[in-house]
């Protein structure tokens, strides 16, 4: 899986290195992929770990230890650079003191106004919705299975209203959670079979089939913002998913995982030092190797600077004992 992960990362660098295959957009792809691999992951942490009520803060800490040490550090980073160096980005020009804290929360990164031109890290718009699905998906498992179920069918109201164009794509079919929740349940009823049954992945996988055959023949549905690399996630991702939870475990995959988190958050960073310092423009093959190189290596010292350290106390948050009913339905 932790390879899986490191090649969702390099194609969101891929993206945004401007890279594209036959005009689509891989990094949105990957996104999507990424939001059911996390359903996946975060149900598994919570029943072995956090299945109960009483645990549900010792969750959400578990979380902020993982996504905030490496985040910080990038922050820091690209603050240093734009301080001293004349870094030319639309995600740079409107920033003040007030924004710049914002984007040290990470949750106002998904929705706040104004941000899109004061982002550190712009890529972590996407950290901002999976933290306010972290935030949700204990709950998910305290409601009943019917409200469950109700709540789900309104997330996949809310995408296909966006699918239509009925209401903003972009933000409803991609980046705000009510239209992307099932997606992240997709990944959850993988690991959780009673969730919201076995079949769900399967029926969603065909929903998605459908809806990108119907977006291929009707050309006002083709060319809404991503609406088609939303649904080649989802249509690769579902069986991809299937496929990595049964293969075995490896420390080469488990390294390459590692790897994989520094990558997503530091490639922006990695863009601007080589078009602030050495006046490259990210377009030849070169220079994209050159930046896939360097935003490995950045990775690699982060993870083992910055990300392992944190580990231990995740660990202990983990095996704290704690003596509570599991969370069920």
């Amino acid at each position: 899986m932790g390879s899986l992960r490191l090649l969702l990362a390099v194609c969101v660098l891929l993206s945004h290195a401007g890279v594209s295959i036959l005009g689509w957009n891989p990094g949105v792809v990957a996104v999507i992929s990424f939001f059911i691999l996390s359903g996946y992951v975060m149900t598994l942490l919570i029943r072995r770990h956090y299945a109960s009520p009483d645990r549900i803060v010792d969750f959400y800490l578990d979380r902020a230890a993982r996504l905030f040490p490496q985040f910080l550090f990038y922050c820091l980073a690209t603050a240093v650079l734009i301080t001293n160096a004349e870094v030319d980005s639309q995600f740079l020009r409107g920033c003040d003191a007030y924004k710049l804290a914002l984007n040290l929360a990470i949750l106002p990164l998904d929705f706040f106004p104004g941000l899109e031109s004061c982002m550190l890290i712009p890529q972590a718009w996407s950290l901002g919705l999976e933290m306010f699905f972290y935030l949700v998906v204990p709950l998910v498992f305290l409601l009943p299975r019917e409200v469950t179920r109700l709540v789900v069918g309104g997330s996949i109201g809310v995408f296909l209203a966006a699918y239509l164009g009925i209401i903003d794509t972009d933000l409803y079919g991609y980046r705000l959670l009510p239209g992307v929740l099932f997606m992240f349940l997709v990944g959850a009823a993988h690991a959780n079979g009673e969730l919201l049954g076995e079949n769900f992945p399967r029926t969603i996988w065909v929903g998605a089939v459908v809806l990108f055959i119907t977006l291929l023949l009707v050309r006002s549905l083709f060319v809404l913002p991503y609406s088609k690399e939303v649904l080649l996630g989802l249509i690769i991702g579902i069986p991809v998913l299937g496929l990595v939870t049964k293969l075995r475990f490896s420390s080469l995959d488990e390294f390459l995982g590692n790897l994989s988190y520094g990558i997503f958050l530091n490639h922006f960073l990695c863009i601007w030092l080589l078009q602030s310092l050495f006046g490259l423009e990210i377009g030849r093959i070169r220079h994209v190797l050159l930046l896939l190189a360097m935003s490995a290596a950045m990775a690699f010292a982060s993870y083992y600077l910055v990300e392992r350290p944190a580990l231990g106390w995740r660990r202990a948050v983990r095996y704290r004992p704690v003596q509570s009913n599991p969370l069920s339905h």
